[in-house]
């Protein structure tokens, strides 16, 4: 049973998170119908997906990410899953965008919750030298959740509506994009049961560092919570220590922060988009101080390192085309090469699935193999493929043909 039980986590890992790259990428083969059905635009439903799911998916992310430290984790899975599956369902019932844009908030907190505690189970499970494969392994699930996310909606969508033409007739009256909705979500309530049944390996196994419960995890959480939810962040930073110079450079940086947003929604619009990601940056930039003063050696060791630093920016960068060109792929097909929703879901769901599954995982594999020769190979792996992947991308938009736009778009 030991022996197998590391294996069985980095499936069960896989499973969970491509769940939520289901909930997550459905929404782009919807789009269409969302636009049409609700009457909102395209720069609402790049809100919808980008800003008001990250906004809130990287500021809780803090908070949860403390919790993993502290609580079972495979509990926080579980009771992040089946949040996360319960706003994707009630995404379904939604009749206007600010009810979408609240279940999307909803979304981005339970997701939250998963890989803080998964990466943290998985370095539990594995040694070093498997940590790049185990890891791969776990991240394919974002392309298979994400292909089987953009397939079925595809297909639930054309079968619906041409079952059902504009919902007559249609149970409970719903259209295919609300069915589409609640058919990705339901599902997950219950596998949240069966996450919940995880075997958990005590915390700090694989380095010999093992370590005792902690005696109050939710508070713990709740610290942390606290530092980055305006205006209860001031709270933080004076229980943490700060005396009124960093109270005055707190509300300062809310100052700047605050009259950036407002330049940007005055020269671009878009109120909720930059509203949402002001606060975003402000809860981040409060976090920071309430760290430095409550925990240095913390602090140090997060945001000053040199590596950390350039991670946080470039991992974004990478994202900012990757997730872009992802999600606007369908309407894109749909939109230019007039194809259908069952036929861009099942070509694209395939490519994402199947192309991301190869490719994430070969990353971690060649990364684990070449680190014995150069302790830069990882870093390496990924330029790589990162810098081979803009030729294909370009001939996805560019191609007239739609069958090698498909075939760039596997590439």
């Amino acid at each position: 049973m030991a022996a197998r039980a590391p294996e069985a986590l980095s499936g069960s890992s896989t499973h969970y998170r491509g769940c939520y790259f289901i909930d997550r990428q459905i929404l782009s083969i919807l789009a269409e119908d969302l636009k049409a059905d609700l009457g909102i635009s395209d720069a609402e439903i790049g809100f919808l997906y980008g800003t008001a799911f990250a906004v809130f998916y990287a500021v809780f992310g803090i908070p949860l990410g403390r919790l993993a430290d502290v609580w079972t984790r495979r509990s926080l899975i579980a009771a992040g899953l089946v949040f996360w599956s319960a706003m994707t369902a009630a995404s379904g019932l939604a009749r206007n965008f600010p009810m979408l844009a609240v279940c999307r908030f909803g979304v981005g907190v339970g997701e939250a919750s998963a890989s803080p505690a998964a990466f943290s189970l998985l370095s539990d499970w594995f040694p070093q030298r498997l940590r790049g494969t185990a890891v791969s392994i776990y991240s394919s699930g974002i392309y298979i959740g994400a292909g089987i996310g953009v397939f079925l909606g595809g297909l639930i969508v054309d079968n619906w509506n041409g079952a059902f033409p504009g919902g007559a007739g249609a149970p409970f009256e719903l259209k295919g994009w609300q069915a589409a909705f609640l058919a990705v979500g339901l599902p997950g309530l219950l596998m949240g049961l069966w996450v919940r049944t995880l075997r958990e390996p005590p915390r700090g196994i694989s380095e010999g560092l093992v370590t005792p419960p902690h005696p109050a995890p939710f508070r713990a959480a709740g610290e942390e919570l606290l530092a980055v939810l305006p205006p209860l962040t001031l709270l933080a930073l004076h229980r943490a220590g700060g005396g009124a110079r960093a109270i005055a450079g707190n509300l300062a940086a809310a100052v700047v922060v605050g009259a950036a947003a407002a330049g940007l929604i005055a020269t671009l619009g878009g109120v909720a988009q930059w509203t949402a990601l002001g606060v975003g940056v402000y809860a981040t930039f409060s976090w920071g101080q309430v760290l430095a003063l409550r925990d240095r050696p913390a602090f140090v060791m997060i945001l000053g390192s040199k590596a950390m630093r350039w991670a946080v920016l470039g991992f974004p960068c990478i994202s900012f085309v990757t997730y872009g060109l992802g999600f606007w792929a369908a309407p894109f097909f749909l939109r230019v090469h007039g194809a259908s929703p069952s036929e861009v879901g099942t070509y694209l769901g395939l490519a994402a699935a199947l192309g991301g599954w190869i490719g994430v995982t070969l990353g971690g594999v060649l990364g684990d193999v070449f680190k014995a020769r150069d302790p830069r190979a990882r870093i390496l792996v990924g330029l790589t493929t990162a810098l081979a992947s803009i030729p294909a991308a370009l001939m996805v938009l560019l191609s007239e043909s739609i069958v090698v736009a498909y075939v760039a778009n596997f590439v």
